[in-house]
């Protein structure tokens, strides 16, 4: 099986054992997987699935966006329970409030909350963050059996370091020219990575980048904005109408994926200060740093022509953060679309006309 297709497989199943290890799920985003890697667990970010939510309907209001209760369906019906599930406080309250609904729907199950500085840049926040990582170490002992001790820490932070260069590798030759595979294969590959950090989803990302080639492209360069990509058909429209994805501000992908830890010294302060250097984030609420700003800086490091918001609807952080984005960009002279839509659906109809005319006014 090509290194793609086992990707493929690992964004549509994350859930699916591969070998004997414990399998502790998480939610977007800010989270130091390091941590149960040097559990000796498997390590696996969840960004939502493309079902309907009957089940989990049930038990969250209309309004709450398809990722949580697409990662609840899947628990609730087919029984793909990991073993645990982490829930970090940085994205929004659905995130944060649904650990007390899986605590009590599977109440066997291990949980953790990890709480996020919620502004990174205060005096307040290294010690904070310290002290979170601290617990939080300690409460994966205990679950993994074992203690986790500063050795086990950095290696898994050499681990984790090489997983996101992998991952960037794939975002540098989006960046450099027309890739030889759709843009959406990309973010499936990224996805399914994510599924399984560890040197073999290292190595599935680098054997992938060796078989993309670069050209040269006339169409407009989009980079696109939000929490992911999907749906994925709607990267397909874009492509088809002429464009070309030059890269992203994406929580599921260059937003996280930017910043490394270092490997050496005290790990805890490497793993702080790695969420100290985090960009910004519609979910982080920095004082010296303005997303709005960054968004225009990264849109012109990558040359491109104009913004796509990819937005998951009820996504509340990205919402909030939209009017001043959409400013900045006005301001700098970068034409942006919203396309806001749920996990479930596709990119037919009015969703494809508007990006397809949008397309077609900037070219």
């Amino acid at each position: 099986m090509l290194a793609y297709d086992k990707l493929a497989d690992l964004a549509k199943a994350p859930y699916r054992r591969t070998d004997d290890r414990r399998l502790v799920a998480v939610f977007p985003m800010w989270f130091p997987y390091e941590i149960l890697l040097a559990g000796g667990l498997r390590a696996s970010e969840w960004w939502g699935f493309p079902i309907d939510t009957t089940l989990a309907d049930a038990h969250f209001p209309p309004y709450v966006c398809t990722l949580v209760k697409a990662n609840f369906e899947i628990m609730l019906g087919d029984g793909h329970r990991p073993d645990g599930m982490v829930f970090p406080s940085s994205t929004c309250d659905t995130i944060q409030n649904s650990a007390g609904l899986f605590r009590r729907l599977f109440p066997q199950a291990f949980s953790a909350y990890f709480r996020m500085s919620q502004n990174p840049d205060s005096q307040a926040a290294p010690e904070f963050l310290a002290g979170e990582i601290e617990r939080l170490i300690g409460e994966v002992s205990r679950f993994a059996g074992r203690p986790i001790v500063a050795d086990d820490l950095r290696a898994a932070i050499v681990t984790v370091n090489r997983f996101r260069r992998a991952a960037r590798q794939l975002l540098a030759k989006m960046a450099a020219g027309k890739i030889s595979v759709p843009a959406a294969k990309v973010y499936t590959a990224i996805k399914g990575a994510l599924a399984d950090i560890s040197d073999e989803s290292t190595r599935l990302l680098e054997e992938f980048a060796a078989t993309i080639s670069v050209g040269e492209s006339a169409g407009p360069k989009l980079m696109l904005v939000g929490m992911l990509a999907d749906p994925l058909e709607a990267l397909t429209v874009m492509e088809n109408a002429g464009a070309r994805i030059a890269g992203d501000d994406l929580g599921l992908g260059w937003r996280t994926l930017s910043t490394d830890a270092a490997e050496t010294g005290d790990p805890v302060a490497a793993l702080v200060q790695r969420l100290l250097n985090a960009p910004p984030c519609s979910s982080l609420h920095f004082a010296t740093k303005r997303r709005a700003d960054a968004v225009v800086a990264r849109a012109r490091e990558l040359k491109a022509d104009a913004v796509v918001f990819t937005r998951v609807k009820f996504c509340d952080p990205e919402a909030f953060d939209y009017p001043n984005l959409k400013k900045a960009l006005d301001d700098a002279g970068l034409p942006s679309l919203l396309v806001e839509r749920e996990l479930t659906a596709g990119a037919e109809g009015a969703i494809a006309t508007r990006v397809e005319a949008f397309i077609e006014q900037i070219a």
